[in-house]
């Protein structure tokens, strides 16, 4: 079934998440786990629960691993960096780079570098930096490496990373003991202490099988007859003859040996444990091994033979123990969790690739999603269910698409497996109906561009942007160095359902003019532009490269730094930002005034007509009058002398009625002349006045006061200067570098912020 399609986690930043090395065991491993949980944006945020499902580390890392049996784990931020923590989320070591792995042993944790390793204690101290280390510290030695190649030499440093046994050997193994093994540039093995020099000579015509002494006393030798003997090198003497085909390394205190064709255990001191009898043998941890003989069935046996579980029919084989438990599959589809000493023999159906996360959780995939269970009820602990709710009592449920494909050439079936969103509780069905159906088509659709019998494994991401709702891929298209990110959007309109792509809805036809200018011209090139309440993130996708996984990176850039690319007065920006302004073609964006105009355009306080606005142009008498009256909501009136004929009568006259021409001469005035600074500010300070604002009244000393520091203070009429101090108190009138301009008049731009000021009020 497609269910078993390998699902790929993606994380978009440049740096590859790491693997955590061997040495994971019990507590508080064996209390708590690691377990993901979606944000609605699409990334996973790890933290732990207890074996109750109680979330004790919140989930807050871009990956976690499982803690290590001397009581830390790895996490990871999303900087690409990495810390051991302890049971109560303490960090302990800070937060270092990310390594290509981290190793336990003996509560000593090595982070894996290309060129070093750095050795930290379980309690977070740090041991030492180390170029080229290999294993772990043991009797104050590290054995480091330098050189690649046929170059490529080994020795011994300090703690400090003093060189103490200089790096002269072709292969050197860790010290135990005080005693390490060493092959010399003769391909001789010798047997050192810590100072280097060679404690005894290893038997003639003998050479280990590997360079590590065992339980601090034992080696494995193997002879030209392709014979193999165990060696101690306690009392340097054969612990058992050559009589052995075969012999695997120690796990703790047990060997696996071959007879012929059969398998048995022996001990550090050269006795069989288990005699070689088995035609089958395999080390499942905990000191427990899975055995079968001649007849179907399969067991497992403790370190001295002793059965510790059978069963006589099995599909699959055993697992090997984690925290105490193993399990095996059955023909019929179900799966048995149980442990070594009896008590637990639980038959599971329904489940699939179960994995031992604690003494009593397994995380397996059920009913179509991975879920974490109790091992001995059955009962979900956790489920990452992708369930969001989004403002106006809109509910977010998560749907499937699976579409299987073939097999791989190492028999593993591959094919599609796609999560995406799906909108419930809007109040407009059918908008609901169409959003959700341009969802689901987006997304079984796949990338643009591919097959559709290319490997595909996606999830989702999505934001609320203004009135959009944007919803991206979130996956990897195809498999091995074939592999590339998928991570194109869309955005649907929540009020209409339309669908809108940035290519096409937000941008005009100065995208690529515009972007080359902003974004890194070298391949792979930017691209998959996903919109925003504040701009638009471009992603440059890089594919697999030998063992690495495909990966993007990210620019946002914002709608000023794109304002020439962008279609302002198109639905897609109106519905993302929420704009409701006229937009013309003399006031672009890039215009300081763009805003003012089209705010009070939007509100019908100044209009434009088929010239555009005319932002730079002086604005006439008429105009003025006609704002403020709109600003005002005056009911039209009547002023002598005007005609009435004229698109201004109106509003000219219920400024007039209003009495906001107090100061003006009505004989001399024309509609049809550009009002100069000085009167509009007459104008100006009686609508402040008539709108009862503070600071209208002022002295002779006042006026002079709030006017006296522009230059051209005394060039203002002295039947405006009162209207003036008024209108530069109350922030309306700034002036410039030149004064007040009385006799200048302001252009349509500045009006249109000016008049904001007053429909404030």
């Amino acid at each position: 079934m497609l269910r078993k399609i390998s699902r790929i986690v993606v994380f978009f930043c440049a740096l590859a998440l790491v693997t955590v090395g061997t040495a994971l065991a019990a507590a508080p491993a064996g209390s708590l786990f690691a377990v993901p949980k979606t944000g609605i944006d699409g990334v996973e945020r790890w933290g732990y629960m207890d074996g109750t499902g109680k979330v004790v580390i919140e989930c807050t890392y871009a990956a976690a691993e499982p803690f290590d049996e001397s009581g830390v784990a790895a996490v990871y931020d999303d900087a690409g960096r990495a810390a051991l923590i302890d049971a109560q989320g303490k960090v302990l070591t800070g937060w270092q780079t990310a390594p290509q792995s981290i190793e336990y042993e003996n509560s000593i944790a090595a982070f894996r570098y290309t060129d070093r390793t750095i050795f930290f204690t379980a309690s977070g101290t740090r041991i030492g930096e180390y170029p080229g280390a290999i294993g772990f510290p043991v009797n104050e030695r590290v054995c480091v490496k330098t050189g690649e190649g046929r170059e490529a030499r080994y020795g011994y440093v300090d703690l400090s990373g003093t060189s103490v046994i200089a790096p002269v050997y072709l292969e050197a193994g860790q010290f135990s003991n005080g005693r390490a093994l060493v092959r010399d540039l003769q391909g001789n093995c010798h047997l050192i202490g810590t100072d280097g020099r060679e404690l005894a000579a290893l038997p003639a015509g003998a050479d280990p099988a590997t360079l590590t002494i065992y339980n601090d006393c034992v080696i494995i030798l193997y002879n030209r007859a392709d014979k193999y003997a165990l060696y101690s090198v306690e009392d340097m003497r054969f612990a058992t003859s050559y009589s052995y085909d075969e012999i695997l390394p120690f796990h703790e205190d047990r060997a696996m040996a071959r007879v012929g064709t059969d398998w048995g255990l022996l001990t550090v001191v050269g006795t069989e444990a288990v005699k070689p009898t088995y035609p089958y043998m395999s080390y499942m941890g905990d000191g427990l091994y899975a055995v079968r003989g001649v007849d179907a069935g399969a067991s497992v046996i403790d370190h001295n033979g002793k059965e510790v579980y059978r069963t006589d029919t099995y599909a699959g084989g055993f697992q090997t123990f984690r925290y105490g438990i193993s399990w095996h599959g059955t023909a019929d589809g179900d799966v048995v969790f149980f442990n070594a000493s009896g008590s637990l023999k639980k038959t599971v159906s329904g489940i699939e690739t179960p994995e031992i996360v604690a003494e009593t959780v397994a995380k397996v995939y059920k009913d179509g999603t991975t879920q974490y269970i109790n091992i001995y009820n059955g009962r979900t602990l956790y489920n990452n269910v992708r369930a969001y709710d989004l403002e106006g009592g809109i509910h977010v449920t998560t749907e499937t698409y699976e579409k299987y494909l073939g097999m791989q050439e190492d028999g593993t079936e591959y094919g599609w497996y796609i999560e995406y969103p799906r909108l419930s509780g809007m109040e407009n069905e059918a908008v609901q109906t169409r959003i959700n159906d341009s969802i689901r088509a987006f997304f079984t659709a796949g990338p643009s561009g591919q097959s559709g019998r290319i490997a595909l494994t996606a999830t989702y991401g999505m934001s609320v942007e203004g009135d959009v709702l944007v919803v991206w891929a979130s996956g990897v298209s195809d498999l091995g160095e074939a592999a590339t990110i998928w991570d194109t959007s869309i955005g649907l309109d929540l009020n209409t359902g339309a669908r809108y792509t940035a290519d096409k809805d937000l941008f005009n036809d100065k995208l690529l003019e515009v972007t080359s200018k902003l974004l890194p011209q070298s391949a792979p090139y930017y691209g998959s532009p996903r919109m925003d309440k504040d701009g638009v993130t471009f992603f440059r996708d890089y594919p697999a490269t030998g063992t690495a996984q495909p990966y993007t990176e990210s620019m946002h850039l914002t709608f000023d730094q794109l304002a020439e690319a962008i279609n302002f007065d198109g639905a897609c920006y109106r519905a993302l930002t929420g704009f409701t302004g006229t937009v013309y073609a003399d006031v672009p964006y890039s215009h300081w005034a763009f805003d003012y105009v089209a705010e009070v355009s939007s509100k019908g306080l100044m209009t434009g007509d088929e010239r555009g606005f005319r932002p730079e142009s002086p604005i006439l008498t008429s105009e003025v009058c006609a704002t403020v009256a709109r600003v005002l909501e005056l009911p039209d009136g009547t002023m002598p002398g005007v005609d009435a004929s004229k698109w201004y009568a109106g509003e000219l006259g219920a400024v007039y009625e209003a009495g906001l021409l107090d100061g003006f001469d009505v004989y001399w005035f024309d509609p049809d002349a550009v009002m100069t600074r000085a009167d509009a500010m007459q104008l100006l300070a009686n609508v402040l006045t008539h709108q009862g604002r503070a600071g209208t009244e002022m002295s002779a000393n006042e006026v002079m006061s709030n006017i006296s520091h522009f230059p051209d203070a005394e060039r203002v009429p002295a039947n405006r200067r009162r209207a003036a101090a008024i209108c530069v108190r109350a922030g309306l009138v700034q002036g410039d570098e030149n004064g007040l301009r009385p006799s200048d008049a302001f252009t349509r731009a500045e009006f249109a912020k000016i008049v904001l000021s007053i429909a404030e009020n």
